[in-house]
């Protein structure tokens, strides 16, 4: 993650399943809002102008094929050129599983101050790359991520991932001022939930070991999102575990799927 890119880059990572990636519009969208800060125009770039499978088959066909992969994590990168162009490229890797649930470990790497608020995709990622290595020091399953706070102790965001909760009457995301992105699936997760007419508010507190439910957000799992098993120091004490009743969650994560579903382009 540390080797993006030399110099200042923007990034969108997504999942290629049959062909095809739910919501790419979103991570597009991201990726053009933040061009402008390395001085780049987004109607002047090839992958970024839009969803369409005539500019991106022929590049994932090929790197599918040299990968010896079907399905795939894609990711791609623009950064400027000197001469104040844009370079676009991509790369794809093996998609793992979706896990049915996940493990947060507490930590120790905290958050970096973003250049910009809000924060965009952007390399060379080194703070969120020691983030991932001490994971991985600490568990190094699947079905684990890393909670990464910020300087005053407050969440952030996870590993590769962002985290909302639902305290019995309101669902919490991390604040802006904590350094965390501005996730594409929390967007859409917190869309959906005011649309249930659920409560939903930016906080910037400690990990909430109040909480009935935490959910993780990550674009490349399969529905977009799964429930958090516990959370736990990286020696292994136990922090928090969710209440037994998750109807609100499950009902949640239900609705983002289906809405999900509806918004896959083909690409290949």
């Amino acid at each position: 993650m540390a080797t993006l890119q030399p110099g200042r880059c923007l990034f969108e990572t997504f999942a290629l399943r049959d062909g095809k990636v739910a919501c790419l519009a979103d991570h597009l969208a991201r990726l053009a809002l933040a061009c402008p800060r390395l001085g780049l125009d987004p109607r002047r770039l090839h992958l970024v102008a839009g969803p369409s499978s005539e500019a991106w088959a022929p590049i994932l066909r090929k790197l599918l094929a040299s990968a010896n992969l079907t399905d795939a994590i894609v990711r791609l990168i623009v950064a400027a050129r000197p001469d104040a162009l844009a370079r676009e490229w991509v790369s794809v890797r093996p998609l793992p599983p979706t896990p049915s649930e996940i493990d947060l470990f507490a930590l120790q790497t905290r958050r970096d101050a973003p250049e910009w608020l809000p924060r965009p995709k952007s390399g060379p990622w080194q703070n969120s790359a020691t983030a991932w290595r001490e994971l991985k020091s600490i568990a190094d399953r699947g079905d684990t991520e890393g909670v990464q706070c910020d300087a005053a102790g407050h969440v952030s965001e996870a590993t590769r991932s962002s985290l909302a909760w639902w305290d019995g009457e309101r669902w919490c995301f991390p604040a802006i001022s904590t350094g965390r992105l501005a996730g594409t699936v929390a967007a859409q997760f917190r869309s959906i939930a005011a649309q249930a007419g659920r409560t939903c508010v930016d906080v910037a507190v400690p990990f909430p070991l109040d909480a009935r439910s935490v959910v993780v957000l990550r674009s490349t799992f399969t529905a977009g999102a799964v429930l958090a098993r516990r959370y736990q120091t990286t020696a292994g004490e136990v922090q928090w575990l969710p209440s037994s009743d998750q109807a609100e969650a499950h009902a949640r994560l239900a609705d983002l799927a289906a809405w999900r579903a509806q918004r896959f382009v083909s690409l290949v």
